[in-house]
């Protein structure tokens, strides 16, 4: 009789997951991708108002989406083998009030950066991907490409708090 030389790997409930295949920064990325693009979607389609009482309301629901929808996840997705609390806007502490002013903070400097982006671009004659798509009749921002500028200017947030803030700082419960 053969032996197997292979040592016995622990059973793991969600190997039959597909999503456990995905890298946690995928993950992440997409989910603030998506939100940023549903807040900007829903407050500048459902409201005919001034782009300034847009972007109030689209700062109030995407403080409420980081701050209780994305923070939640990055924290419920960290683990030993797979840790997540370094893609955290901030590290306040999250059952505080300074946590959702922190969140409040990072939430208006990446609207403020993300608007004035695609604004910047525009005026460069650079299309969004909604005038891609929709032809260039529709000049203006669409949610895709707020989504995505989002990101890239979250993704450059993260790389200076990570370069401000050490790791090692980090703990389970920030």
């Amino acid at each position: 009789m053969k032996k197997n030389n292979k040592p016995e790997q622990p059973f793991n409930p969600y190997s039959i997951d597909k999503l456990n295949n995905i890298k946690p920064g995928v993950k992440v990325g997409f989910l603030k991708f998506w939100v940023s693009g549903a807040a900007f979607f829903l407050t500048f389609t459902a409201f005919a108002y001034a782009v300034e009482d847009l972007l109030i309301a689209m700062f109030l629901l995407m403080t409420l989406g980081v701050e209780y929808i994305v923070n939640k996840v990055i924290v419920w997705m960290h683990n030993d083998k797979m840790p997540t609390l370094h893609y955290l806007p901030h590290h306040v502490e999250r059952k505080s009030v300074l946590s959702l002013l922190a969140t409040s903070g990072y939430v208006l400097v990446m609207i403020a950066a993300s608007y004035f982006s695609i604004e910047g671009l525009l005026s460069l004659g650079i299309p969004s991907i909604g005038m891609l798509m929709f032809g260039f009749d529709n000049i203006g921002i669409d949610p895709i490409t707020f989504g995505l500028v989002y990101w890239l200017m979250d993704f450059f947030w993260l790389q200076i708090k990570n370069r401000i803030y050490p790791k090692y700082m980090i703990q389970k419960g920030s």
